[in-house]
């Protein structure tokens, strides 16, 4: 029998580890994997999804943005009976629309692929930076695997996780393709507002497929800059989905969407890229403004992915938003334009199926 203490189910206050407690070992040491920190080797164990040297490269809101953790995920297999975290990020982050435990806190999952199952959360302090939780306890003596997904929209600067003195770790199993799934968008992309880390969409589609992926979502700054792409290439990847489209207008993505798609292509000519335009809001659904700067920007999508396969290129792929959240379904969003947990898990079940049609074509 297990027990998960830093859920926050009986207090707001998750305990911390006390008397003889865990051994604490950084996460950044080899035998705990990273996944998602596509530049993790080059970086030297910094936290950050970008190369350090896209600094001065890059828009500075980039730059910063760059440096929150959203889809990076600490994976180990233990026979461990206490799972426990120490955690420093940059700032007391307290969002007034996104909940403290998905902007700073940690998630901690377990299981094999396709089973894997949300177990605890170490919820952070909201007056400190650090803060420190037992996130299981009690299990019985066995190996099991551990993803714990880090903080969506907070600059992690020091995490150590803490296990039995003697505790054997090692791999989890792989995932069903090598390379990732690199997602590029905006403030949704970078999982705002998620409740948790991995509950947000890139995640939770990801997870139901086994697949590894890279989340470089950049709240308001997911511009289509061809300074960004030089970098998004860099990655060997399965699969691109381009979903920026929220963060520019229609002259914006008519301009940026060839150049980004060519710097790709130059790279990697047979990967599929897959196009998708934003999620409608409450009051885009409702007759409120931005219906004509949705319909504007789909239609740009549309007519370049038609383009495209007239050329040839039958590696690029459209999915339209419209299929993926019912406009203006209610309790999807948190503020009426990001979607909360309920919108998330929506858009995830129904996207794994089209990442799969395209990914495993046949199957």
């Amino acid at each position: 029998m297990s027990k998960a203490t830093g859920n926050g189910q009986h207090s707001s206050r998750p305990s911390a580890p006390t008397g003889d407690g865990p051994v604490w070992t950084s996460a950044a040491a080899p035998r705990f994997e990273k996944r998602g920190l596509a530049w993790w080797a080059e970086n030297d164990g910094r936290y950050c999804r970008l190369p350090l040297r896209a600094q001065g490269v890059v828009r500075d809101p980039v730059w910063e943005l760059a440096q929150h953790t959203a889809g990076a995920r600490i994976c180990f297999a233990t026979d461990s009976s206490t799972v426990a975290v120490r955690v420093r990020n940059a700032h007391a982050n307290v969002m007034a629309h996104m909940p403290s435990t998905g902007s700073g806190g940690c998630h901690l999952y377990e299981g094999e692929p396709y089973r894997m199952r949300p177990l605890a959360v170490a919820i952070p302090d909201q007056q400190s930076s650090k803060f420190e939780r037992v996130l299981v306890t009690g299990l019985s003596p066995r190996r099991r695997q551990f993803t714990l997904y880090l903080p969506l929209y907070n600059a992690l600067q020091e995490l150590h996780i803490g296990l039995d003195r003697g505790a054997r770790v090692g791999r989890i199993d792989p995932p069903a393709v090598e390379r990732p799934v690199v997602f590029y968008g905006t403030s949704i992309t970078q999982g705002g507002c998620a409740a948790l880390p991995g509950s947000d969409f890139v995640a939770s589609a990801c997870r139901a497929l086994n697949l590894d992926f890279v989340n470089l979502g950049f709240s308001g700054n997911g511009r289509g800059e061809p300074e960004v792409a030089q970098f998004v290439r860099e990655i060997d990847a399965c699969m691109y989905v381009l979903d920026y489209v929220a963060n520019v207008d229609e002259r914006m993505l008519a301009r940026t969407l060839p150049v980004f798609y060519r710097l790709l292509r130059e790279h990697h000519p047979h990967t599929p890229i897959v196009l998708m335009p934003r999620f409608i809001g409450w009051a885009t659904a409702y007759g409120g403004p931005g219906h004509g700067d949705f319909e504007a920007t789909r239609d740009v999508l549309i007519a370049f992915y038609a383009r495209c396969r007239q050329r040839g290129d039958t590696h690029i792929h459209f999915i339209d938003s419209l299929g993926l959240m019912p406009p203006g379904l209610e309790a999807a969003y948190c503020d009426g334009g990001h979607p909360a947990d309920h919108g998330f898990q929506t858009v995830a079940q129904r996207l794994a199926p089209q990442l799969a049609y395209i990914l495993f074509p046949g199957n």
